[in-house]
């Protein structure tokens, strides 16, 4: 996003923000029970360090794509495993949640308020195996 200009920047915020607004309205149409349906017959999503995902950000990620998603991570996560996303790949996103820190005064405790950016993660069949790491398996 460096080299685009003030109006493509725009242009791609709007195209995402439509494109998170969709997913979401699909998502809060499904009642609980469908989620969990979805889960259980495509199976649990989990980070490429090992954690699963959360029932919501699991059916996010299967409403995005066709491909069976596995194993998620982000750009910097698949280069550090070794890895490396395979050019031309679309990024899924996921919900994650983040604190602001603020205080509130009138309770005398900091009561962080809790909400949430999205992120852009790929799946393993995404990735493929870093040249050098190649070299040293031979």
């Amino acid at each position: 996003m460096k080299n685009l200009s003030v109006e493509q920047k725009q242009k791609y915020r709007e195209k995402k923000k439509a494109r998170i607004q969709k997913i979401r309205k699909v998502l809060s149409d499904l009642t609980d029970e469908q989620r969990q349906e979805m889960i259980d017959r495509l199976g649990i999503v989990v980070t490429i360090e090992g954690h699963p995902l959360t029932p919501y950000n699991t059916c996010f990620l299967y409403s995005q794509t066709e491909i069976p998603v596995t194993v998620v991570g982000g750009f910097q996560q698949w280069r550090k495993a070794g890895r490396t996303v395979k050019k031309g790949e679309k990024s899924l996103l996921i919900f994650v949640p983040s604190k602001t820190g603020e205080t509130k005064e009138d309770a005398n405790a900091s009561e962080e308020d809790i909400f949430f950016f999205t992120a852009a993660v790929f799946d393993v069949s995404q990735t493929a195996q870093l040249e050098d790491e190649k070299e040293q398996l031979k």
